[in-house]
């Protein structure tokens, strides 16, 4: 799925769907933070997600989880990654220290290749000081197979101006059946993860650089669509997303449908207010048509980029 390619810039190949990563990614992020806050526009998100704010809410539930896992956790893990975890688990720094182990257990273990895999892709792209994407893309698992059938025509990454990542997916134009005849469940659920991995990292240099917690966000683009995806693709989705709340805690923002049928739509003018506040802050509908994205690959490039940016930012910011 996501990786972590050039979100702000033109794709040019398969691996712009990874996301944005090395100083160039870092940098811009920091850009477009500064520039919203100078703006003060909508566009600004609604809530705090500034470190600083965060670290300071959730210090005595980070102390806590460090106290319980004592010497399990791994000397280089700093406050920022067990402030994820007081974030999955917010108030219980006992589930929180109890994901700690499942994690480190899954990525010595069972994930250690994919872990591994990423770690020397990452060195790989960053290696001449800029982000170089083929080496990231070419390490997913059955990333020559999944590569005929998912490119920037069918999933893209763009920043937000405070520099979240935000997977952007037309499943309309993804021939699932016809992928899922090449590839099996698990190594879709694979590559999903694989993907997973490097966009957490990513996130995390962004985190450091700018101050702001960058979350992971996806945007389905419903354009197009007439019927729902293969089964076994179905399954691979479903069942990387729930690994990835265990494996990758705290990262997850919002996931943001767009363009839906016009139905749909009216539909969902009328029941929004009536859902819980929690489903309204994990499920955003964008009310109106963004009918300017005639491709996906338009979303990366201005001047549609910056008005696909401001767009999103209203629906992640609408109750």
């Amino acid at each position: 799925m996501q990786f972590a390619a050039a979100a702000d810039e033109a794709p040019s190949s398969t691996s712009a769907i990874f996301a944005a990563g090395g100083m160039a990614g870092i940098l811009a992020a920091a850009s477009l933070r500064q520039r919203a806050q100078l703006l003060g526009r909508t566009a600004a998100e609604r809530e705090d997600w500034t470190l600083e704010t965060l670290s300071k809410k959730h210090a005595a539930e980070v102390k806590e989880i460090r106290s319980i896992c004592g010497d399990t956790i791994p000397s280089d893990w700093d406050d920022l990654a067990i402030l994820r975890y007081a974030l999955q688990h917010e108030g219980a720094p006992g589930a929180a220290a109890e994901n700690v182990k499942e994690v480190l257990a899954w990525r010595s273990g069972e994930g250690a290749s994919i872990v591994a895999a990423a770690k020397d892709a990452i060195a790989k792209a960053t290696a001449g000081g800029g982000w170089d994407n083929k080496p990231v893309f070419a390490a997913a698992p059955s990333s020559a197979k999944i590569s005929k059938f998912i490119t920037p025509a069918q999933m893209v990454v763009v920043s937000t101006k405070v520099g979240d990542l935000v997977t952007c997916i037309r499943a309309s134009t993804i021939d699932s059946e016809a992928l899922m005849k090449d590839v099996t469940e698990e190594e879709m659920v694979e590559f999903f993860l694989y993907a997973r991995e490097v966009n957490s990292y990513i996130a995390d240099l962004r985190t450091r650089a700018t101050g702001h917690v960058t979350r992971l966000i996806a945007a389905n683009d419903l354009t197009g669509v007439s019927k729902f995806p293969d089964q076994k693709f179905q399954n691979a989705l479903t069942g990387s997303a729930k690994k990835a709340v265990t494996l990758y805690p705290g990262y997850a923002g919002p996931t943001v449908l767009l363009n839906l049928p016009w139905l749909a739509r009216m539909l969902v003018s009328v029941l929004t207010p009536l859902f819980p506040g929690a489903v309204r802050e994990k499920l955003k509908f964008a009310r109106t048509p963004m009918d300017y994205m005639k491709n996906l690959e338009d979303v990366v490039k201005d001047p549609i980029r910056s008005l696909f940016v401001d767009d999103l930012q209203a629906v992640l910011n609408a109750y």
